[in-house]
């Protein structure tokens, strides 16, 4: 199977990296690439060349083999030398760099859906918006204010549909749910594993999760609410020993917003907990398709402690150094990537009400 890494720039195809790595999750929303050539003094001119002709903000293609795996730009073409060699390499990252670096115009969205919505802010970005599915309803009073980039108001979206924005090879925003496609190889400690990095760390887990607010009063009660705390409450069985959290909900809370707030905390930071990154030889699964962020896969590995477990892959790098040619994978349960619920909003203050 063709692993040859190209890059496809102002019609020309480049190739004979002797450093590759490239990115791609499902917690950003822009794929990034590095490619390096190493030389001895004195340079060899057709790699000269080849740096002259790529320039920082040319459009270029990257393809392992066949297969497209970022449109994108050059941002950065880095020189680097000592006595003994030079270091000359070609740095990029997807179109969708965009909407993470640059302002959204101010706009009011209401009663139209996400994709919907994400498909105005990209399009001055010439960035078409993909509905991978599970991901359905009107939003109402999203606003992209004065200073917000384009991933700010996206973020102000994630966290209502519990919804996944990351982007394609095409260079296009994808809005979806965790795990969209099953990978048809598993990852078997023994088998094609060839390492494996965790902390499995509780640091961060707590026994009970409480969160607090205060709503607004209103004519019926007299501003009652206002000095009544809104609690929601949820326990994390796994953690034994008392550890109480305490999170205060900014805005006007109520019991709804309180409780789905705790119940995130939980099942995220317990999910965290048995993220594992994987060091697999090659790019490839068995079928010869590359690996690739969003998939669900199986993994048995006994000395972590899971039988056949199904887990979401939030992030693959492929790389090849003089290490060899080998995929790093990012995985954990799906929970561990849902975003965070939306924070209440504050309402305006009235002459006879106060608000917290």
């Amino acid at each position: 199977m063709n692993n040859t890494v190209i890059l496809r720039v102002n019609g020309r195809e480049w190739g004979g990296w002797e450093s590759v790595r490239i990115s791609a999750g499902i917690e950003r929303i822009a794929r990034d690439f590095n490619v390096q050539i190493t030389r001895q003094w004195p340079g060899d001119e057709e790699q000269a060349k080849k740096r002259a002709r790529i320039r920082n903000g040319d459009r270029v293609e990257v393809l392992i083999g066949d297969d497209l795996v970022i449109t994108g730009w050059v941002e950065a073409t880095p020189v680097r030398y000592d006595a003994h060699s030079i270091t000359m390499g070609i740095v990029g990252r997807s179109k969708t760099a965009d909407l993470i670096d640059c302002s959204a115009t101010p706009s009011q969205y209401s009663g139209r859906s996400m994709v919907q919505i994400a498909s105005a802010l990209a399009k001055p970005f010439g960035i078409s918006v993909v509905d991978a599915g599970g991901v359905t309803g009107a939003l109402q009073g999203i606003q992209a204010d004065q200073g917000d980039t384009v991933m700010d108001v996206l973020n102000k979206m994630l966290g209502l549909q519990q919804a996944l924005a990351y982007d394609n090879a095409s260079g296009n925003l994808v809005i979806g749910s965790p795990g969209a496609v099953k990978a048809t190889t598993a990852l078997v400690f023994g088998e094609n594993i060839l390492s494996c990095d965790t902390e499995q760390s509780i640091k961060d887990r707590f026994s009970v999760y409480e969160v607090a607010g205060k709503r607004a009063g209103n004519d019926s009660d007299f501003g009652e609410a206002t000095t009544t705390a809104i609690r929601g409450q949820t326990v994390d069985n796994g953690i034994a020993r008392y550890r109480p959290l305490i999170i205060r909900q900014t805005g006007n809370a109520t019991s709804a917003s309180c409780g789905s707030r705790s119940e995130f905390e939980m099942r995220q930071r317990a999910a965290r907990t048995d993220e594992v990154t994987y060091t697999v030889q090659g790019w490839r699964q068995g079928d010869g398709t590359l690996w690739q962020p969003n998939m669900q896969v199986i993994v048995f590995d006994p000395v972590v402690g899971f039988d056949n477990r199904e887990m979401v892959i939030a992030e693959v790098t492929w790389q090849v150094d003089e290490g060899g040619t080998v995929s790093e994978i990012r995985v954990g349960p799906a929970d561990a990537y849902l975003p965070e619920p939306p924070k209440p909003r504050k309402k305006k203050a009235s002459s006879t009400q106060e608000y917290f």
